[in-house]
């Protein structure tokens, strides 16, 4: 797998993660019942800026070699498997904090609520995750590569 470089990351961040941002922040209110718009704008703001550092984890080179153990690079299905890694850590890591800030935090509730409600959360938020990252992967990278002029690797369809 090729590295990104860092301004290429960032800029995809922006990217890529403001409709994941909001549709996460939406499902998570809908949930919680807390669907008003002060909390909304509070908790989409908490979850763009932990999606962005969230790209500087290595998942995409845990779902890149994942995927190239089970499929061939160019496929529908290594594209997939490379985007059920991807969307896995990054729900977890949205889950784990979202709900910490939503459910103690502003909703002083307790530590089981947040465990009820983190394992709760989980499947209704990485479905739409992994639609997304499948949807709009593609072109978040090309415009984010548009603007930093950072060409796309080749990928190899052998080792």
């Amino acid at each position: 797998m090729v590295h990104k470089s860092k301004k290429l990351t960032a800029v995809y961040a922006l990217i890529m993660d403001l409709p994941l941002s909001i549709l996460i922040t939406l499902i998570s209110l809908v949930l919680a019942g807390n669907l008003a718009a002060p909390m909304f704008i509070r908790m989409a703001i908490l979850a763009y800026v932990i999606t962005f550092f969230v790209n500087f984890l290595p998942a995409p080179k845990w779902g890149f070699d994942f995927a190239i153990k089970h499929s061939e690079p160019g496929t529908f299905k290594f594209g997939l498997l490379l985007n059920l890694v991807v969307a896995a850590v990054f729900v977890v890591i949205l889950d784990l904090i979202m709900t910490a800030v939503g459910v103690l935090v502003f909703g002083g509730g307790t530590f089981q609520m947040y465990i009820v409600s983190v394992l709760g959360g989980f499947v209704p938020c990485y479905v739409p995750t992994l639609i997304i990252a499948m949807l709009w992967n593609g072109p978040a990278d090309k415009m984010s590569r548009a603007i930093v002029g950072e060409p796309m690797p080749e990928i190899p369809t052998s080792f």
